[in-house]
């Protein structure tokens, strides 16, 4: 092939790259409510909605129902009702492992096996060494924390309604 059959079957990739990327910005961002209510039908979890008059932050829903015209959410021990023309989104919270508190447990256990060592080093020695063991071995554990988020999710944009910019941030996993 010469150079110039080249440059233009190059050139044919490269816009029908442009026009997919130009198709795909111009797609929603999440379904219409309609698409959200059937995806939310089979939803058991905790959401946060976020309403046009607060559209900085997240109102926690453990949601009872969802019809064409509203989501009922259960909070505190009462039901809320969000008109579907007052939602502005709808986030399915993700997991979340709050790793630091792992770590500062096996750490403190870790300092209480080193304080039983020094304890017992003078009374039982075989006791002693076991206690250091198990002290060392927490102190090498503990930077493998971060292992507890694997099965961390980010947290997903299932509403947006149509005009509304998101003006809080998702969580990203880990």
């Amino acid at each position: 092939m010469n150079s110039s059959t080249l440059r233009l079957l190059f050139t044919g990739v490269a816009l029908n790259f442009v026009f997919a990327m130009v198709a795909l910005g111009q797609s929603p961002l999440a379904p219409a409510w309609e698409g959200a209510r059937q995806a939310l039908v089979h939803t058991n979890g905790i959401l946060y909605v976020v309403t046009i008059s607060h559209p900085n932050r997240r109102h926690k829903c453990l949601m009872q129902s969802i019809n064409a015209g509203e989501i009922v959410c259960g909070q505190h021990g009462h039901m809320v009702a969000y008109r579907a023309e007052d939602v502005a989104a709808i986030i399915s919270r993700g997991i979340h492992t709050h790793v630091y508190l792992y770590f500062a447990g096996i750490l403190a256990a870790g300092g209480a096996a080193t304080w039983a060592t020094v304890a017992l080093a003078s009374v039982c020695i075989p006791c002693a060494l076991v206690t250091g063991g198990a002290a060392i071995f927490l102190y090498l554990v503990a930077p493998m924390t971060g292992m507890f988020t694997d099965g961390d999710t980010d947290d997903k944009l299932l509403y947006l309604a149509p005009g509304q910019s998101l003006k809080v941030r998702l969580q990203r996993a880990g």
